[in-house]
């Protein structure tokens, strides 16, 4: 497995996102709007960094000292013990190379581990096999399909729901956590 750590986002890692922003196809991928002005991304980026949602836990990916992605554990509902997830690889050069994986694992550890979450839940547009296949990997089971659904790559397309319990989720490696001071 990769060499992968999770931490926190900072706001030096505002440019890195900007020129995330400007690939297309890691834009298509994430559902990430096209063609914003940087000053609108740049603005998001901000609040993410200096006043995230409360029922998000959005950490950033990093490897060989380098954030390449961030992952998510969010709508958290401590009441139900559940959240959704989501990740997103940043720069490419790492697409295909395990450090989804491992970082997905290492926050679903943190979750069901850390968090006291017993139910963690996914989406995917149908054509975007990449993160299915990454979720499939990780232990997710495909709970049920919302029939053209949302509009994904300019044609309306199905939505896969996946669901992991706690007691369906093989430990692996501890989290590594990277604070900041």
């Amino acid at each position: 497995m990769p060499d992968v750590t999770l931490r926190p986002l900072t706001l030096a890692d505002i440019a890195i996102m900007l020129k995330w922003s400007e690939d297309e196809e890691f834009c298509l991928a994430n559902d990430w709007p096209l063609n914003q002005p940087p000053e609108r991304w740049e603005e998001t980026f901000l609040r993410m960094v200096n006043n995230p949602p409360v029922n998000l836990m959005r950490l950033g990916i990093q490897a060989h000292n380098l954030l390449i992605g961030y992952v998510d554990l969010g709508q958290m509902n401590p009441l139900e013990a559940r959240a959704a997830f989501g990740i997103a690889i940043g720069n490419r050069a790492y697409w295909g190379q395990g450090y989804g994986y491992t970082a997905g694992h290492q926050m679903l550890r943190y979750g069901f581990e850390d968090r006291g979450l017993e139910r963690v839940t996914a989406e995917a547009h149908a054509s975007n096999t990449r993160p299915i296949a990454l979720l499939v990997r990780l232990g997710f089971t495909l709970e049920g399909v919302l029939r053209r659904h949302e509009t994904y790559r300019g044609e309306k397309q199905d939505v896969y729901l996946y669901g992991m319990l706690k007691e369906e989720f093989v430990s692996r490696p501890a989290l590594r956590l990277l604070e900041n001071d």
